[in-house]
């Protein structure tokens, strides 16, 4: 029972809490049933309830936390391996590229508003999942300028848009200032569509 209410706290504390919890959890789970085959009564299934109950805590802190940090994570580094490439000419799509874009989604980019000293810029993209299932996808965007190089590269990652949905992102948050200028004049072009199934 001591080892399911350990197991308790330590699933609703961050970082290593719910592995700890979760092998905590098991213990209680384990020893309850131990407890209720030699008849130890109210403890054995109170033992067995909190051990349950720290397990599933558990797995929905996991869940809830690390998630999202992982797809923050994701769509950051393809933020940054996007934006290496700018001031190039601008990529071209692959074929994949554009039969998914043909087929699987639709994507609409509203315009460039400028960044200040207390908010990022911004394009609003608009995806629709035109395919018949759900799906998740890694877009890169170029913005680019009337001689067809590329003024700054981003990346967008939607998980798991069912199928008919829009979903509204925001790119190219991450502007320099010098850039600002070319980028209100800037056309996006999709240049890669990584597609998830």
């Amino acid at each position: 029972m001591v080892l399911g209410i350990i197991a308790v706290v330590a699933a609703l504390v961050p970082n290593a809490g719910p592995a700890m919890a979760m092998l905590l959890g098991l213990a209680a789970l384990v020893l309850g049933i131990v407890g209720l085959v030699k008849n130890h009564g109210w403890r054995a299934i109170a033992s067995m309830t909190l051990g349950v109950v720290a397990l599933v805590v558990a797995v929905v802190m996991t869940v809830a936390v690390y998630g999202p940090l992982k797809d923050a994570a994701a769509s950051a580094a393809n933020s940054i391996l996007a934006s290496a490439n700018a001031g190039q000419p601008a990529p071209s799509a692959d074929a994949e590229t554009q039969r998914a874009l043909k087929n699987q989604l639709r994507v609409w980019f509203g315009n460039f508003t400028p960044g200040t000293e207390s908010d990022w810029s911004s394009v609003p993209v608009t995806v629709t999942n035109i395919s018949q299932q759900r799906e998740s996808y890694s877009i890169s965007i170029s913005a680019v300028n009337a001689n067809g190089t590329e003024v700054e590269a981003d990346s967008i990652y939607i998980p798991n848009l069912e199928a008919g949905q829009s979903t509204a992102k925001t790119a190219f948050k991450y502007i320099d200032t010098d850039k600002m200028d070319a980028m209100k004049s800037a056309t996006y072009t999709i240049t890669r569509v990584l597609v998830i199934s």
